[in-house]
C-alpha cells in the first residue's frame, strides 16, 4: 500500500487499537520482567514472553518511547552478535527446509491443482542498505493479479486462491523465504522488506529500517498492529534495531511459533 506524503513518519499503533498512553500507564504499571526496555538499555525481550497469549499494553508502552526519536539508542550491536545470528540463521533455515521438506511438496502440488500458473512467486524486495534482492514465495494470489500493488486486507480478496487463502491464514505462503536466509539476502529476525515503490517514498527516519537484513518475522509480526500497514508501524522495527541481541531475536521467534499456531493476523 503505498505511503501518504503528509502522513507523519511514526504513526503510532496505539491509534489503530485506540488505546490511549494514559490508559495503558494505568492499567499496566511497569514492571522490570513486562516492559519493553528504557531509553539506553538494551531490550532483552523478556516481557514479549511475558502473557504469550494475550494481547499485552506493553505494546502501547513501547510506542511512547519512540514518540522522541532523539532518545539515546543502546550500543550498537557488535560483529560477535552479527556472526552469531548469522551462524543461527544459517542452521535455522537448514533444519526448517529439511523438516518441512514434505509440506513443501504437498503445497507446491495443491497449488499446481489449484489454480493456474507457477507453484512459487518471486517479487522484488529492497534489503540491507538499499540492496535489491528476489524474494521467494508461495503464490497466494491468481496469476492476473497485479504484481506489485497492496497486500489483502481480508480472506476475501478476489485475487487470492482457494490454498492461497489457507497458506496465508497459516503462514506457509512465507516459508520459501528461508531460501533468501541461506543466501544471507534475509535472517530469520528482521524488518520485513518492502516493495522499491514504497522505499522511493522513505523518510530520513524510515530508511534506518535498511540498516539492518530484512527478515521472514519481527516484533511487528507479532505486534497487536499485525493487520496494519508495515510503513504505517515504523516504531516496531526501530524498537527492535535500536535493540538487537541474541535473546530478543529468540522471544521474537518463539512469540511467532505462537501467532502461527493461533493464526493471529494472517490474511
Amino acid at each position: 500500500m503505498e505511503s501518504s506524503p503528509t502522513r507523519p513518519a511514526l504513526f503510532l499503533a496505539w491509534s489503530n487499537t485506540r488505546t490511549s498512553v494514559s490508559d495503558a500507564t494505568r492499567d499496566c504499571p511497569a514492571t522490570p520482567s513486562s516492559q519493553p526496555a528504557a531509553a539506553g538499555r538494551r531490550d532483552r525481550g523478556a516481557w514479549l514472553l511475558h502473557d504469550m497469549f494475550t494481547r499485552r499494553e506493553e505494546w502501547s508502552k513501547l510506542n511512547t518511547e519512540l514518540l522522541n526519536i532523539a532518545l539515546p539508542h543502546p550500543q550498537s550491536a557488535g560483529k560477535e552478535y552479527a556472526a552469531a545470528k548469522r551462524i543461527c540463521d544459517v542452521s535455522g533455515a537448514l533444519v526448517l527446509l529439511i523438516l518441512s521438506a514434505p509440506l513443501l511438496l504437498l503445497v507446491s502440488l495443491l497449488l499446481k491443482i489449484d489454480s493456474p500458473g507457477p507453484a512459487l512467486f518471486r517479487q522484488r524486495r529492497i534489503g540491507k542498505n538499499g540492496k535489491e534482492f528476489m524474494l521467494w514465495k508461495f503464490r497466494s494470489m491468481r496469476t492476473d493479479a497485479p504484481r506489485y500493488a497492496s497486500s489483502p486486507t481480508s480472506d476475501r480478496d478476489w485475487r487470492l486462491t482457494r490454498v492461497g487463502r489457507l497458506i496465508r491464514r497459516v503462514s506457509i505462503d512465507e516459508l520459501p523465504q528461508l531460501i533468501n536466509v541461506l543466501k544471507g539476502e534475509m535472517s530469520l529476525v528482521g524488518p520485513r522488506p518492502e516493495m522499491p515503490f514504497l522505499v522511493d517514498r522513505y523518510t530520513e527516519t524510515e530508511r534506518e529500517r535498511l540498516t539492518v537484513k530484512p527478515g521472514m518475522t519481527g516484533l511487528w509480526q507479532v505486534s497487536p498492529a499485525r493487520a496494519y500497514p508495515i510503513h504505517e508501524n515504523l516504531q516496531y522495527d526501530l524498537h527492535y534495531i535500536r535493540h538487537q541481541n541474541m535473546v530478543l531475536d529468540g522471544a521474537i521467534l518463539l512469540r511467532t511459533i505462537f501467532a502461527v499456531i493461533r493464526g493471529v493476523g494472517a490474511v
